[in-house]
């Protein structure tokens, strides 16, 4: 027979009772535990058991009184006590639903002319018009791309429950140079027109000709700005000595995870995505203990707490562990030398380099690289499932021969030659 109670909060428990019931000391009986959603831990009377869903013995004569509490980072901890012990082979149905704080928004982005690639924190794409959904609260970079026009960024905030707008007007590309950017020591961060381009050293193309903001930021030193004048057809150079900070009051964290892509988060709060190749930079973190969590679809979360110092730089390397389903899907890391090539996957426009494309179906792909002044490159991958793919493209320059002239025909020169006779035969008469 089926007995059904409500024990007080969220626990809900059905108690299933089979067969004969002994009153022999020490016979057992089972929790049967589950949460929605699945991959929670469980304590129970302060023991650490696993993830939901799991099932536990529970000896009848034990002590009538347990606590058992869920945790999955992202949701509220769920704790109940209650005081009952299974009969000797009941089993007892325990469900937890868990109650998610992650606060997220929308974000809406339009362009015109319609038809581009909006990139939201240099990860998930889609096309204009289109809505980006779930976006945890807090300020988020949209970056948008269509080919034969200027890319496009912006910074938006994102509140609770609310959306947000994005709205473009894209200028055509009319003429682009390129700007060669290095620094000593190497290895810092560039940002031109605070949109991340990799690490000097760095030659990053398609460039509109004007004025731009280059920024270098590399830890432990003062960030290094400057201006830099862009002509069509031609390359500039920017060269930076990056200076200590002699009392620095921040710290920095550099994150990366095998496989790349995926999501940061410091104390709750949103930060990025991990990169293929490069460490992702957290500055600005001020001294103390802080929680990393990455999270990525199809592995299980990764939680870690780490020691800041002003000054200093701390290094959170993880390496996610698949859930119970491998993803049927994989992700492509482009990059391009010049960087700032169009990126086509299977003839698909999807922005440009440097570029990180997720949830790629696994399988056979072909990504092209297009850059006004360069041959295009293409490149055939195999991309597999919950692997990351990388594709390092080199573009040639177009070569520029000079022109030939066409060879007189022969009628043409017997004429050239016979007019002076012609000539000097008129004077004589």
């Amino acid at each position: 027979m089926k007995i059904n109670f409500l024990v007080p909060g969220l626990l809900t428990v059905l108690l299933l009772i089979t067969g004969s019931v002994s009153a022999i000391g020490g016979d057992v009986g089972y929790l049967s535990i589950n949460s929605v959603p699945v991959g929670a831990d469980v304590m129970f009377d302060g023991a650490y058991l696993g993830e939901t869903p799991l099932v536990q013995e529970v000896y009848s004569s034990a002590t009538p009184s347990h606590t058992l509490s869920i945790s999955k980072y992202g949701y509220d901890t769920w704790t109940e006590t209650y005081n009952r012990n299974p009969e000797p082979g009941e089993t007892i149905y325990i469900t937890a639903r868990l109650v998610s704080h992650v606060e997220t928004g929308t974000i809406q982005v339009t362009s015109s002319p319609s038809g581009a690639i909006a990139r939201l924190d240099g990860g998930q794409s889609i096309q204009t018009p289109g809505t980006f959904t779930s976006v945890p609260t807090g300020r988020h970079t949209v970056e948008i791309a269509l080919y034969g026009y200027y890319p496009y960024s912006t910074t938006v905030s994102v509140g609770a429950g609310g959306t947000s707008s994005v709205n473009a007007a894209l200028s055509p590309m009319q003429s682009t140079g390129s700007l060669r950017v290095s620094s000593s020591p190497s290895g810092a961060e560039v940002f031109i027109d605070e949109i991340y381009r990799g690490y000097t050293p760095l030659t990053v193309g398609s460039l509109s000709s004007g004025r731009h903001t280059v920024r270098l930021h590399l830890s432990g030193y003062q960030d290094f700005t400057r201006t830099a004048d862009i002509s069509a057809g031609s390359e500039a150079v920017v060269q930076a000595t990056m200076n200590p900070v002699y009392q620095p009051t921040t710290g920095d964290i550099i994150v990366s995870s095998v496989p790349d892509g995926a999501s940061i988060y410091l104390n709750g709060g949103y930060r990025g995505i991990t990169l293929q190749g490069n460490a992702f930079d957290i500055s600005g973190v001020t001294p103390g203990t802080h929680t990393v969590a990455l999270m990525k679809s199809g592995y299980q979360d990764y939680t870690t707490r780490v020691s800041v110092s002003a000054g200093s730089t701390a290094t959170v390397s993880a390496t996610l562990n698949q859930g119970s389903k491998p993803p049927s899907t994989g992700s492509i890391t482009i990059q391009s030398t010049p960087s700032g090539a169009n990126v086509y996957l299977d003839n698909e426009y999807k922005g440009f380099s440097p570029l990180t494309l997720s949830d790629v179906t696994a399988g056979s792909h072909v990504v092209t690289l297009k850059m006004t002044g360069y041959t295009d490159a293409s490149y055939t991958i195999q991309v597999a499932s919950g692997q990351s793919t990388q594709v390092l493209g080199t573009l040639a320059p177009v070569p520029t021969t000079a022109p030939t002239r066409s060879p007189l025909s022969l009628p043409l020169v017997a004429l050239a030659l016979a007019v002076p006779g012609i000539l000097f035969a008129i004077k004589r008469r």
